[in-house]
C-alpha cells in the first residue's frame, strides 16, 4: 500500500507522540527539568529522524538514559522502561498494519481516514496496556526483575527488529514482510520470555541456597548459644548446692556476719554467671517459621554486638505467614534494621520485637528507642528520603510498595517521647 506523504508524515509524529506518552506514564524518574527537557530536545530530533530512517528509536532510549540517569552508576530499570516501551509502539504499529492490510483495499493510496484509522487501533492498545500495567501495579514487578541481563536481553530484540525494519525497506517488500515481521517478534519474543524466566529460576535458586546457608548458620549461632547457657546454668547449680550447704552451717552456728558475707558473695556469684543482659531464646521456640526464627535470630546477634538489649515474645506457635516467604523475610528486614540502626543511636539501647496471632491476623511489632527527628513519617516513606547520612532512603518506600502489592498487609507506625514503634499486619 502507498500512504499519502502528509498522512504519513502525521503517523510518524503520531507515533513518536505516543512513545514519549508511554514512557512517561510508565516511568516518574529524572527531575521536571531533565524531563522537559528530553521532551523539548529529542521529541522534534526522533521526528525527523523518523521521517528518513528506522533508527530513530534509538534516539529516545539513548538520549532519554542519559539524560534522565540520576545516578552515577548503571540504571537498568531506566533503561529497560525505554526499551520496553520502544517495543510496544513497534508491536502496535505492526499490529494496526496487519489489520490495515485486511480492511482496505489495496489498489489505493491510504488517506488521512486510514492514518487516523491505524492511530485509534494504536492508541487504543496502548491505553488498554497502561491501564493494565497501573490496574497491576507492574512498577513492582520492573522494579524486582530489573537487572543487566534483562536489559540485554532487550537490546538483543532491538536489534533485531532493526535488521528485519532494514532489510524491509532495502528490498522494498513491505507487503511480504510485515506479517512475517510480527511472525518473528512473537517467536523471538517467546525466546527471550523462556529465557528470562530461565535465568529467573536460576536466580531465585541462587537466593533460596543463599538463605538457607544463612539459616544454618544463625541456628549454629543459636544451637552454640543455649549450651553456653546450659553449661553456665549446670555449673551453677553444682556450686549452688555447695553455697547453701554454707548457709545451713551458719545459720545453725548463728554467724551473722559469716552469713552476710555469703550473701554478698553469692549475688556477685549469680550476677557473673546469670548475666540480665543475655538474651532469652527461650522466646524463640514458638517460631516455627525456619526463616523467620533465622532472621530473627541473625537480627538478635546483630543487635547485641551493638550492645543492644532485645526483647522477643510469641506466645503462640508461628507456621504459616500468609505471603510468599521471601516477601515476608524482607520487609520484617528493613523494619528489623531501621530499629537496630536507630536503637544504636541512643544512650538508651532497646529493642522489642512482640508477635501476636489469632484465627483472623499475623501481627509483628517492633519497638525501639530513637533520637527525635523533624520528618514526619510520610516525610519518610517517600523515596530517597532519610534521617541517616549516606543512606538511600528507600526502606520505608519499600514497606510502601509491598503495602500496594498485598492487599493483606498493612503497616502503621507510631512516635512516642523515647520509643519508634512499628506494627506490621498481616491478614490470613
Amino acid at each position: 500500500m502507498l500512504i499519502d506523504t502528509k498522512a504519513y508524515i502525521l503517523r510518524e509524529l503520531i507515533d513518536d507522540l505516543l512513545l514519549y506518552i508511554l514512557f512517561f506514564s510508565m516511568n516518574r524518574q529524572g527531575t521536571v527539568r531533565r524531563r522537559v527537557l528530553f521532551i523539548a530536545v529529542f521529541f522534534p530530533i526522533t521526528f525527523l529522524v523518523a521521517l528518513y530512517s528506522d533508527i530513530s528509536n534509538v534516539i529516545p532510549i539513548l538520549s532519554g538514559y542519559f539524560i534522565l540517569k540520576e545516578k552515577k552508576e548503571n540504571d537498568y530499570l531506566l533503561l529497560n522502561d525505554l526499551l520496553f516501551c520502544t517495543f510496544i509502539i513497534f508491536g502496535c504499529n505492526v499490529l494496526s498494519s496487519n489489520i490495515m492490510l485486511q480492511i482496505l483495499p489495496s489498489n489505493r493510496i491510504v488517506g488521512f481516514f486510514g492514518i487516523f484509522l491505524q492511530l485509534f487501533i494504536e492508541a487504543l492498545v496502548i491505553s488498554i496496556i497502561i491501564f493494565f500495567y497501573r490496574k497491576n501495579n507492574l512498577h513492582n514487578v520492573k522494579e524486582k526483575y530489573a537487572s543487566k541481563t534483562v536489559s540485554y536481553l532487550l537490546i538483543y530484540l532491538l536489534l533485531v527488529i532493526l535488521l528485519i525494519s532494514y532489510a524491509a525497506h532495502y528490498y522494498d517488500a513491505y507487503d511480504h514482510f510485515v506479517l512475517g515481521i510480527m511472525i518473528f517478534l512473537i517467536i523471538q519474543t517467546v525466546f527471550v520470555v523462556f529465557i528470562f524466566l530461565r535465568m529467573l529460576t536460576k536466580q531465585r535458586t541462587k537466593y533460596k541456597n543463599q538463605i538457607e546457608k544463612q539459616e544454618l548458620n544463625n541456628l549454629k549461632k543459636y544451637t552454640e548459644s543455649l549450651e553456653q547457657q546450659q553449661q553456665q546454668i549446670s555449673k551453677f547449680r553444682h556450686d549452688y548446692k555447695n553455697l547453701l550447704l554454707s548457709f545451713k552451717e551458719n545459720i545453725n552456728t548463728n554467724n551473722k556476719t559469716a552469713l552476710t558475707k555469703q550473701i554478698e558473695e553469692l549475688e556477685q556469684y549469680s550476677n557473673r554467671y546469670l548475666d540480665k543482659g543475655e538474651f532469652d531464646y527461650k522466646a524463640l521456640y514458638n517460631i516455627h517459621n525456619e526463616f523467620v526464627k533465622s532472621l530473627i535470630i541473625a537480627k538478635i546477634h546483630q543487635a547485641k554486638e551493638l550492645n543492644i538489649e532485645c526483647y522477643c515474645e510469641c506466645q503462640k506457635p508461628l507456621d504459616i505467614v500468609p505471603i510468599p516467604i521471601f516477601d515476608c523475610i524482607r520487609i520484617l528486614g528493613i523494619l528489623i534494621d531501621n530499629a537496630i540502626e536507630a536503637a544504636s543511636e541512643c544512650n538508651e539501647k532497646i529493642l522489642y520485637l512482640v508477635i501476636y496471632q489469632d484465627d483472623l491476623q499475623i501481627e509483628f511489632s517492633i519497638k525501639n528507642t530513637y533520637k527525635k527527628s523533624n520528618m514526619s513519617i510520610g516525610t519518610l516513606q517517600r523515596k530517597n528520603i532519610s534521617t541517616k547520612k549516606g543512606h538511600s532512603g528507600l526502606g520505608l518506600n519499600t514497606i510502601q510498595e509491598f503495602n500496594q502489592k498485598f492487599p493483606n498487609v498493612f503497616t502503621q507506625y507510631k512516635q512516642e517521647e523515647s520509643f519508634f514503634s512499628v506494627q506490621l499486619i498481616i491478614i490470613k
